[in-house]
């Protein structure tokens, strides 16, 4: 594989990996919030009264659901990417970058509702902000050289 073959389908890949470890923390999320059942945290934090709070659903819909739903959107853009390499269509670095931006800022709030609100923290939840944080860099940086790679022709 060329490296100019190369370089774009790491972007789709790295998106498409960490999208899908996404996944697996908002479906053992959405899982724990559906049946009802306690979550494991490790002792680090406190998951269960974090996921039985009133912000853990959004019209009542499951917040982790959201999430599932998003990170599984992501694996699926981050799978067309690495598989289409420098052949992707512009708009599908533009719509990782899109969504990722999205799911930060809400993640980002939902960090800030359970610092300063409900002053408790769940292992699961930062880990998934933290996961939303490098596909932001992956998004962002893929999204620009794309547009580079796409100016250049």
């Amino acid at each position: 594989m060329s490296r100019t073959r190369k370089a774009p389908a790491l972007w789709g890949m790295a998106v498409a990996l960490l999208a899908a470890a996404g996944a697996l923390v908002s479906g053992y999320l959405t899982w724990h919030k559906v049946t009802g059942t306690s979550l494991w945290c490790a002792g680090a934090g406190s998951c269960d009264l974090v996921n039985a709070s009133p912000y853990s659903e959004l019209f009542g819909i499951p917040v982790a659901l959201l999430g599932l739903v998003t990170y599984l959107t992501l694996a699926a853009l981050g799978l067309y990417w690495w598989h289409r390499g420098p052949a992707v269509p512009a708009w599908v670095p533009l719509a990782v970058a899109g969504i990722t931006a999205g799911g930060w800022v809400y993640s980002a709030y939902l960090t800030w509702i359970e610092a300063r609100v409900l002053r408790a923290y769940c292992l699961w939840c930062l880990t998934s902000f933290g996961l939303m944080t490098l596909l932001l860099a992956v998004g962002v940086g893929g999204a620009a050289a794309a547009l580079q790679r796409e100016a250049a022709d």
